[in-house]
């Protein structure tokens, strides 16, 4: 038998045991335990999900850019349904009267569970998230305007709290830690009549995913997946 050997494993198993008595059970464990989880809120649309590696991150910032008839809304309302189910409260504020509310509906977004304030400033805003981060509680903050000087004010408050924001822009907004740009790609007709649309999105930014050209297609206003590909 090797004594040095067996001196050295007793010698270490000393300190495992001293170290875990100083600072508790867990103190020495595996790099893979140990690296980060990154917890996120699914979309709702199966295509995206899989683009993101499982959803919008939770309490990161986001935007989702578009023109008109790109998807990005239709995008952003299945996302608030999806907060919605999973009991994620929904701070919207729609400070340019933008929401479409049968449409929103028609995503499966629940108006009545909706924190909505109408007729706010901007300052009145602010003091809404802070409240809500002094809870502590995660939620989702959606930010339906066009200024991106107000989008700015809107995440710095954002910074130490536990909420997740998800901005809706016509055009890429800077300073968003993960960003989607939809594009239109074709009708869906029906009876010679336009039914709907396939849209593309483009993840172009994340924290945390290596950069790559990926694309996913779903098909709006239904949101079923069509493909997801990079």
């Amino acid at each position: 038998m090797d004594t040095a050997k067996v001196e050295d494993e007793m010698s270490l198993d000393l300190h495992t045991a001293e170290m875990s008595q100083r600072f508790g059970y867990q103190a020495i464990s595996p790099a893979a335990v140990l690296a980060p989880v990154h917890e996120t809120l699914p979309t709702g649309v199966r295509a995206v999900d899989e683009l993101l590696d499982g959803g919008l991150l939770a309490g990161g910032t986001h935007c989702i850019s578009g023109e008109p008839t790109s998807g990005a809304r239709s995008l952003l309302y299945r996302a608030v349904a999806s907060a919605q189910g999973q009991g994620i409260p929904v701070l919207y504020l729609d400070m340019a009267h933008l929401l479409d509310r049968p449409k929103a509906a028609a995503a499966g977004i629940e108006h009545e569970r909706l924190l909505l304030p109408s007729g706010i400033s901007l300052e009145q805003a602010l003091l809404l998230i802070r409240s809500l981060s002094r809870r502590g509680l995660p939620g989702l903050v959606v930010f339906d305007h066009p200024a991106p000087m107000s989008l700015a004010r809107v995440s710095a408050s954002l910074r130490d709290a536990a909420l997740t924001l998800l901005a809706l822009s016509a055009a890429t907004l800077p300073g968003m830690q993960v960003r989607l740009e939809c594009q239109r790609q074709e009708w869906r007709m029906k009876r010679g009549r336009a039914a709907g649309f396939i849209s593309e999105v483009r993840l172009t930014a994340h924290p945390f995913l290596p950069y790559r050209q990926v694309r996913a297609c779903f098909d709006s206003p239904r949101g079923e997946a069509c493909s997801a590909r990079w």
